[in-house]
């Protein structure tokens, strides 16, 4: 064995140990925990402000905007620079931009840097999801993407209640200014991490965005595509079930309220339980990664998921609805980290961030639609019908996208290594 490939394995231990794991999973971390604090408090300093219930379901449309208008553009970003660059200048330009919401006069100026604030988000996100496959060798990825998810889920549940203290003893700027320095720490944290660079399929390619760019980065997109047809189509269908899923999340305030007469702090337990499910459920994963066939964690987790969906529809009591939150949030962990893990081993890494941008603009428009037909459907016909037939389609889908994981031909794209990613250009 050669000298210069000792020194690249050497250097690969280096980059995927757990220290820098460690470094990336707080710098993330940290940064999740400002956004739910953030969520809590602009949407009080808005009311505050408007005293207007429709400014406030205005904040809610502006991520989905953000995402469209930069996602088709980002991925040829992403691919070519330094992600870790990128994370971290995402990183200092919210923290900046976050820090400027309270001194903005009007409603309107405050929806132009939350814009912005959103676009950033959209940069984030995918430069590090390319971060984390280069970083984290195939094999650790199930236990980094757990650990991932239960932090998330932590920052989910300790967010809200620390934005809550906050509130209480200072206001909701202070939360705000929270917020924005958790971005600063987040971005000194990653500063720490190791430089890898861009990948070799992406060098000489060209840096200056264009059209012609775009379009050959969407033709490559594509392209891949069709040579994958069942990794593309596995993962899309799966992202089709959590987003029509998600559709029924923006009604479930209306159907536990109105149509099974529950009272606030009940629906209020309801989305605690929730969180503490999922919080479990990537606890049980970190602790019996090796146990979970990536296949049974897409497959069985997604699956699990929308008979969570199902109980719900069809329940009549609160203890029956809370069993369907803990199965939803337990098994959601569970079928995340199967197919973030799933997504990592079987798109090439110099093609990750396009594909991310582009499966992630088409699901965020079906995401817009889907809530708005889901919306419109419920004023004709009774929600309790709506939901229980959304979540019986779903669940044949989940059946369906399992049922395809076992067969033999199949089964390549599930193992824990990277032999099964293609080459973008073969």
């Amino acid at each position: 064995m050669s000298n210069d490939h000792k020194k690249g394995e050497a250097e690969t231990s280096r980059r995927g140990g757990w220290k820098h794991a460690g470094l990336l999973l707080g710098g993330v971390g940290i940064s999740n925990l400002g956004d739910f604090i953030y969520i809590v408090a602009i949407n009080l300093m808005v009311l505050n402000m408007t005293q207007s219930p429709a400014a406030v379901a205005g904040l809610w449309i502006i991520s989905p905007i953000a995402s469209v208008c930069t996602k088709f553009w980002s991925g040829s970003l992403i691919d070519r620079y330094d992600q870790r660059q990128m994370m971290i200048g995402a990183d200092l330009v919210r923290a900046v931009l976050v820090a400027m919401l309270p001194l903005m006069p009007s409603l309107w100026m405050m929806y132009g840097v939350m814009f912005l604030v959103s676009m950033c988000s959209s940069i984030f996100v995918p430069s590090s999801q390319v971060y984390i496959t280069r970083l984290v060798p195939a094999e650790r990825r199930k236990r980094f993407n757990s650990l991932q998810a239960m932090i998330s889920s932590g920052a989910f549940i300790t967010g809200p209640a620390i934005a809550g203290v906050m509130l209480i003893y200072l206001s909701p700027v202070a939360a705000i200014y929270a917020n924005a320095a958790s971005f600063v720490v987040s971005a000194l944290i990653l500063m720490f991490l190791p430089r890898l660079g861009i990948g070799e399929q992406n060098r000489g390619t060209g840096t200056r965005l264009t059209p012609r760019l775009i379009a050959q980065d969407w033709r490559a997109v594509l392209h891949f595509s069709r040579q994958s047809g069942y990794v593309v189509g596995v993962y899309a269908l799966f992202q089709i079930i959590l987003v029509i899923g998600m559709s029924l999340d923006a009604q479930e305030v209306v159907f536990i309220r109105q149509v099974m007469n529950l009272s606030e702090s009940q629906y209020g337990a309801l989305m605690s339980v929730t969180g503490v499910g999922y919080l479990a459920g990537s606890l049980l994963v970190w602790l019996f990664a090796k146990h979970f066939p990536i296949r049974h964690m897409m497959g069985g987790g997604v699956l699990l998921v929308a008979l969570g969906y199902f109980l719900f529809a069809r329940s009549f009591s609160f203890e029956l609805a809370a069993f369907a939150f803990i199965l939803l949030g337990l098994c959601s962990a569970l079928a995340n980290t199967g197919l973030v893990t799933f997504y990592q081993n079987n798109i090439p890494v110099d093609l990750m961030g396009r594909m991310s941008s582009v499966l992630g603009l088409m699901l965020s428009a079906l995401q817009v639609i889907s809530i708005l037909v889901m919306g419109g459907v419920a004023e004709v016909i009774s929600l309790r019908t709506v939901y229980t037939v959304v979540s019986a389609i779903l669940t044949l889908g989940a059946l369906l996208l399992w049922l395809t994981s076992w067969f033999p031909s199949r089964q390549l794209f599930y193992g824990e290594h990277e032999s099964s990613k293609k080459s973008i250009n073969s």
